[in-house]
């Protein structure tokens, strides 16, 4: 069992680099997002409602930074690779609209895929276990502060 002194409380360097590439992944999805709305590609039908998709591009870089911030709070890692998942599956839904077109899609999709999964990646090695295995956690019937 590990002792209370034995247990990592300062960030390690893999915890950082993740986190640092989560951030980093925020980006290019975020740039997909406003360049859809902002080159007029996600238009308002008649009755001004979008398409249910439209919310996805916003949402897409809101549960990375969200997958941050719960990684470097040390509540847990889970969310970067929900964040992974979710950019894997636009990089390979882009992928597969371009190849039902016969359109040639280059590296612009993987650049939006590989920062979010080289995060998650690292959040599962064993420094970054050990430092959230580490955290305080209250006493059972304890109030928060």
């Amino acid at each position: 069992m590990t002792t209370p002194s034995s247990m990592p409380s300062r960030m390690p360097g893999l915890a950082i680099a993740a986190a640092a590439l989560g951030a980093i992944g925020v980006l290019p999805l975020a740039l997909v997002a406003v360049l859809a709305f902002a080159l007029g590609g996600v238009q308002a039908d008649a009755e001004g409602s979008r398409a249910w998709w439209t919310s996805a591009l916003v949402l897409m870089p809101l549960l990375q930074l969200f997958a941050v911030f719960w990684l470097v709070a040390r509540r847990g890692r889970w969310p970067l690779v929900l964040g992974a998942a979710v950019s894997l599956a636009f990089t390979g839904l882009v992928i597969g609209v371009a190849a039902s077109v016969g359109e040639d899609v280059g590296v612009g999709p993987f650049v939006v895929a590989v920062c979010p999964l080289l995060a998650a990646t690292l959040a599962f090695s064993p420094q970054v276990t050990a430092w959230l295995a580490g955290r305080p956690r209250r006493a059972r019937g304890e109030k928060a502060a």
